[in-house]
């Protein structure tokens, strides 16, 4: 029975471990971008309609509430692009915070106007609160005005399911990841926060491909 005991808090202590090892990795290399492999999508951008960038979440403070590391790269890129010419509209969809009166999309918005994008050309959904509602929303906005073609502007480990969901409801998209900028790659917490996401990307891949809306 002893034996028995002790070969369990061996096995035991050696999972911890692992897992240990597992978590100095990923929070110190760049282990991130092999694990997600499988889930980028990143197309090469061409001119189009209207620029899509998705919400990702919004971290309430103290005194102040901001937009975490992903969110705040998907908006970089997305302007980047609106700069670069690809586009003369960028639709931010994101919707109310729960529990809160603001949305997403107000913070992503006054993100963009800081990085130099006049308030006139960026669009709100403020409704979506899934991958699926932020393609059914923004694809409402780009119908209401005519707009056929788009850009969608998400995180690189979420780009191939984002883009899947927004093919589904028909839209003609080129797919563009928003890939960790060189400051924040450096933050080791930042590593491990974004290794959980990648892994729950990999179940929510699964869940969509089996029929379930995202």
């Amino acid at each position: 029975m002893k034996s028995g005991w002790a070969t369990l808090r061996a096995f035991v202590l050696w999972l911890i471990l692992i897992g240990l090892g597992v978590v100095l990795v990923d929070m110190y290399t760049q282990f991130n971008y092999w694990l997600a492999r499988p889930l980028v999508r990143d197309e090469a951008p061409e001119r189009v309609d209207a620029i899509i960038v998705l919400g990702g979440g919004v971290i309430r403070g103290t005194d102040t509430n901001f937009l975490p590391y992903g969110p705040q790269e998907r908006v970089q890129r997305g302007v980047e692009l609106y700069r670069a010419g690809y586009a003369d509209r960028v639709i931010m969809t994101g919707g109310q915070v729960e529990g809160e009166t603001y949305t997403e999309s107000q913070y992503m918005k006054a993100y963009a106007e800081v990085l130099g994008v006049p308030s006139e050309n960026i669009i709100e959904d403020p409704y979506a609160h899934d991958t699926s509602e932020n393609a059914y929303f923004s694809l409402r906005i780009m119908s209401d005005r005519h707009w056929k073609t788009a850009i969608v502007v998400t995180s690189y480990f979420h780009t191939h399911r984002a883009c899947a969901v927004f093919e589904k409801q028909d839209a003609d998209i080129t797919c563009v990841a928003a890939w960790p900028n060189e400051d924040f790659r450096r933050d080791p917490f930042r590593n491990l926060i974004e290794f959980r996401s990648i892994l729950r990307d990999y179940l929510a891949t699964v869940y969509y491909y089996m029929g379930n809306k995202l």
